[in-house]
């Protein structure tokens, strides 16, 4: 038998393909997993769907865990260890502030197209020290809902609103032209669309030292659209125990949530979405919004998947493609935070609510949950109109108001 001689040019090729052969990784190498953490709802949604985030990051595998409630789910989030914790969890809006403290959530780089995908509320909500620290999922926010049956189409114009409601009182026997199903949370759109609210802003970025719930304009437009003669309300907006009405037919535009839209429907009011609109056409009042968004954890790096647990957040969590199929996956379809995505999701309501929130603001519960004043925002607005609809004096109710918000927002500026 004959032996078969390398050579040494030979011998260094074989050894280097030996190296060669043992170098390369992917194809039979056990993949990394990234693990997700979700809620009761989110988390069923994707776990039908880790094909089409697995596509989205080559080499790497998706676990997701779904735990019983979203109670639950941050009990398991407070105790959560590198040995126990996930990659990526998704959350409400909250923990960009609370996670970015205590480094249990990491910033993530993002491209200005991701960026344009989403509105500046949006963003901003999950940006703290400029850093963003989430991609926004869905929104809970409010809309406005218009019967077809009394205006075809979609105001624009405050004034539009109030002359129809004004012509119309008597012959349809109208209660009110605006109704706000949620209180004086709910009635934030009229206020802002009024020129009040509760701060001003610097750009996008809230402007705690300005309070501008008894603004020069709010007091114009509020004695012009909400005021009698008598100085009394007028009827044409309602913030209390309006939703009856509205669902007979006697109020032709409401403020309201998905959680009411089912008593809507079964009142068999026929409805179209839209945003409510300022004095000026082209302007919209600025409902409250808060943002649920997946978040990359700290975690992650230790577990080695950081690279892809960035990538899949950017790649799928943030497109279009994949806000939609996560959203078509889950029982009750949400309002999308992305806005393409928002306008072709195939749930109306989900689709009316997430198009409304282009004009939201982030509800920021610390400045409007403060009480250094002596009762909070939400106290201090609805006593304010009350008062103001009892007909007290208004410019008198809105200065008082307004010295309260000014105190708990400048405590509320310090954290």
């Amino acid at each position: 038998m004959t032996k078969k001689r390398y050579g040494v040019v030979g011998a260094i090729a074989a050894a280097a393909l030996a190296v060669s052969v043992m170098a390369v990784p992917t194809a039979f190498a056990a993949k990394k997993s990234i693990v997700i953490w979700a809620d009761d709802t989110r988390g069923p949604a994707l776990e039908s769907i880790v094909k089409q985030m697995e596509a989205e990051v080559p080499g790497y595998k998706v676990s997701v865990r779904s735990f019983a409630s979203y109670d639950a789910l941050g009990t398991a989030w407070d105790k959560a260890t590198a040995a126990t914790g996930p990659d990526i969890i998704l959350r409400d809006g909250s923990l960009a502030l609370s996670g970015s403290k205590s480094g249990k959530i990491q910033s993530l780089i993002i491209s200005s197209t991701t960026r344009a995908a989403f509105s500046k509320a949006a963003i901003g909500a999950l940006t703290v020290k400029a850093r963003v620290y989430g991609i926004p999922t869905d929104a809970d926010v409010t809309g406005m809902v218009y019967n077809t049956a009394l205006m075809a189409k979609a105001p624009k114009t405050m004034q539009e609103i109030y002359d129809y409601y004004t012509a119309n009182k008597t012959s349809k026997g109208l209660t009110n032209g605006i109704c706000s199903f949620n209180g004086t949370w709910g009635a934030q759109p009229v206020l802002t669309a009024l020129g009040g609210g509760t701060w001003g802003y610097k750009g996008t970025t809230a402007n705690l030292s300005k309070v501008v719930f008894n603004s020069p304009a709010f007091k114009k437009n509020a004695k012009k659209y909400l005021l009698g003669a008598d100085g009394k309300t007028n009827g044409f907006f309602s913030y209390s125990e309006c939703d009856s009405a509205f669902k007979a037919g006697k109020v032709p535009v409401a403020l309201v949530g998905a959680w009411n839209m089912d008593g809507i429907q079964k009142a068999g009011i026929k409805y179209a979405w839209g945003s409510l609109p300022g004095v000026t056409e082209g302007t919209f009042g600025n409902q409250w919004v808060g943002y649920s968004a997946a978040y990359l954890t700290s975690y992650a790096t230790k577990h080695g998947v950081r690279i892809g647990a960035n990538q899949l957040l950017n790649r799928f969590f943030a497109s279009e493609e994949g806000q939609l199929a996560f959203n078509e996956a889950q029982k009750t379809p949400r309002p999308l935070a992305h806005l393409s995505a928002s306008e072709k999701t195939k749930d109306l309501d989900a689709a009316g609510l997430g198009q409304a929130s282009r004009n939201a603001v982030p509800q920021l519960n610390g400045p409007l949950g403060d009480k250094t004043g002596g009762a909070d925002w939400y106290a201090v607005s609805d006593d304010a109109l009350k008062d103001i609809f009892a007909g007290k004096d208004l410019n008198t109710t809105l200065d008082k108001a307004a010295a309260i918000l000014a105190k708990n927002f400048a405590n509320a500026a310090k954290s």
